[in-house]
């Protein structure tokens, strides 16, 4: 084995591991072939200082500083070399015939959900966007405080739907366009809040105060101009420090001596604290942001991260698990464990490449195996074309087949990957109508 920089990386090297975090580079530590240019250029340019290499299997040589084990004139592997080996045949795997039955056998194992909550999850989204609605004119008009109590039909609709299945109500949200974004943004939060209750243990009343905390965050920038919430460039500082009233706002609309309403409001004015010290309003640091508050602030900046916002695109939700994880210095990090834990390293939706060299879907969480979702496969790389959807749980395969890297679907020329993935993770509705 020799560890190589970077900087000194050549394909047809093979990888054995990498240096650092996962957090750190688009590939899981697992042993590759460096085979595509495209992947030398990621792991150039990642945030990890080098590698391991085994000599033996690589088709190039280490630097030759680097080793004396290996000869000066051993021959540099030739494009069509490369090549072969990119395309060399995978150990065939059992194909799960359309006669078998379905795996709902499957269904006690943790993380492998029933997909046909998708069903049910379209349902409580139409029902919960339009309630939100109400209930957030309603703030407006100076009725907050009843419009807190009369949510909980609402967050338990969501709640239930989070029990059911974590995954489906969470990945439809996803799928919304920017006019939806405010409505729909509280009711992802207000899912991804009682997710994370639920991952923390905490007893089913905080749960249920968590989802309702999460649902009402962002009703401060009810009382805001529209044209602020919609510019599609960068704010100036006057516009950030006006963007930034929203938390106050909110809490002052909702603020009451009830229980409930006291977290609501907490969770209002506290949402942008960070836990180094550098949020607003009031620059809290640490243990001096409740819970409650930490816990939105995760959450709130996923669902932000992976939607589409006015002033960019959304990214990918592994990549948005990714960038949080480097700036775990502005959370708790061990809720922000909890909450990765929650959703998956890969999240529900997530395109990955396989070792395989297929593309796939991400459609349900091992939640004691993050490494290894379960995916289904669509495209060949190596053939550049699309393949019969096959379902792999690579938690019960794991020696043929794994997971190498997170992608972005615009490299592959998939220009709405949400909706695309959304077919993927409703296909097994239509077989079972089949």
């Amino acid at each position: 084995m020799i560890r190589v920089r970077k900087e000194d990386l050549r394909l047809g090297m093979f990888i054995q591991a990498l240096d650092g975090s996962w957090f750190d580079h688009p590939f899981w530590k697992t042993k590759f072939l460096l085979a595509e240019m495209d992947d030398l250029r990621a792991l150039q340019s990642s945030a990890i200082d080098g590698v391991w290499v085994d000599e033996e299997k690589s088709l190039a040589p280490a630097m030759t500083h680097l080793t004396a084990s290996k000869s000066a004139s051993t021959p540099v592997p030739t494009p069509r070399q490369q090549l072969l080996e990119e395309l060399r045949p995978q150990p065939r795997r059992r194909i799960k015939r359309d006669s078998e039955p379905p795996r709902e056998e499957q269904s006690a194992v943790e993380g492998v959900p029933d997909f046909d909550e998708f069903d049910t999850a379209e349902t409580v989204l139409s029902d919960c966007k339009a309630a939100v609605g109400e209930l957030f004119a309603r703030i407006e008009t100076g009725d907050g405080v009843a419009a807190i109590e009369d949510a909980g039909p609402v967050v338990s609709g969501i709640a239930q739907s989070v029990e059911r299945n974590p995954d489906a109500l969470i990945t439809l949200v996803r799928v919304r366009t920017l006019d939806d974004y405010s409505y729909l943004h509280s009711i992802a939060v207000s899912a991804l809040m009682i997710n994370l209750a639920r991952q923390l243990q905490l007893p089913p009343n905080y749960v249920q105060q968590a989802g309702t905390a999460g649902l009402f965050m962002d009703v401060g920038k009810a009382f805001l101009a529209p044209e602020l919430l919609s510019k599609p460039g960068f704010y100036s500082a006057a516009e950030r420090e006006e963007m930034q009233r929203h938390a106050v706002l909110g809490a002052d609309a909702v603020r009451s001596s009830t229980d409930l309403g006291k977290i609501v409001t907490d969770v209002c004015l506290h949402h942008h604290e960070r836990y180094d010290g550098t949020g607003y309003p009031h620059r809290l640091k640490g243990d001096e942001i409740s819970l409650f508050a930490r816990m939105a602030g995760i959450c709130d900046t996923y669902d932000a991260l992976a939607s589409d916002r006015p002033h960019r695109p959304a990214r990918s939700p592994a990549d948005a698990v990714s960038k949080m994880y480097k700036l775990k210095h502005l959370f708790d990090e061990s809720v922000l464990t909890k909450f990765i834990r929650s959703i998956g390293i890969y999240p529900t939706g997530s395109l990955v490449r396989l070792e395989s060299r297929r593309l796939g879907c991400v459609v349900a969480q091992r939640h004691d195996q993050l490494t290894r979702p379960v995916v289904r496969v669509f495209y060949s790389i190596p053939s550049g074309a699309y393949l019969p959807v096959d379902e792999i749980d690579l938690a019960e395969e794991p020696a043929l087949d794994r997971i190498v890297a997170r992608e972005e679907p615009a490299r592959w020329g998939i220009s709405d990957w949400e909706k695309f993935a959304l077919t993927i993770l409703q296909r097994q509705k239509a077989k079972r109508a089949a």
